[in-house]
């Protein structure tokens, strides 16, 4: 599959809705434990197929603290793009803050590029979750009711995934 094929794809919208259950796939959690909202939570979940996580992709000669996203694609939520160039403050405060959890174990960011997660099965029913910090504007958006967040590019397929935060998934203290 080459470039052009992958940006042709198209990923059936009943497929993002059961992978991302619009009620309770996104979340706004209290990471720091002091009863304010700092990061956002989202669940997916394997309705698919089981799959094994690579053991490692080579990611080549790349410098990850030199690419910018900004470059390959927008993001959008609700239709407002989101500042997602190199060195914006929501860029560094999710790569310094990420954390993916499945069954129990969690990875950072650097992790995941390692290569750390790499023979894991992933299997039918399993739930990924990944936590990240985003900076206060960015949370005050985030407000109870439905949402669209999009990622556009010419690159990949584009993609939109509806959601609808309740005062079940707002404001929740989390623990791993």
């Amino acid at each position: 599959m080459n470039l052009e094929d992958l940006k042709n794809l198209k990923v059936p919208t009943a497929m993002i809705k059961k992978v991302f259950p619009p009620k309770k796939s996104v979340y706004t959690v209290d990471t720091s434990g002091d009863g304010k909202v700092d990061s956002v939570k989202l669940v997916a979940l394997n309705v698919i197929m089981p799959f094994g996580v690579p053991a490692k992709e080579d990611l080549g000669e790349i410098d990850v603290d030199e690419i910018d996203p900004s470059e390959h694609g927008k993001l959008l939520l609700d239709g407002e793009q989101i500042d997602i160039s190199k060195g914006a403050s929501n860029i560094n405060l999710i790569k310094e803050s990420l954390r993916i959890y499945h069954k129990g174990d969690t990875f950072s960011f650097e992790d995941a590029l390692g290569g750390k997660m790499g023979g894991r099965t992933i299997a039918m029913g399993d739930e990924i979750i990944v936590v990240f910090k985003l900076g206060e504007s960015f949370l005050a958006k985030l407000t109870e009711g439905k949402h669209t967040i999009s990622l556009e590019s010419d690159k990949i397929p584009n993609m939109e995934i509806g959601f609808e935060l309740t005062k079940n998934s707002m404001n929740q203290t989390f623990s791993p």
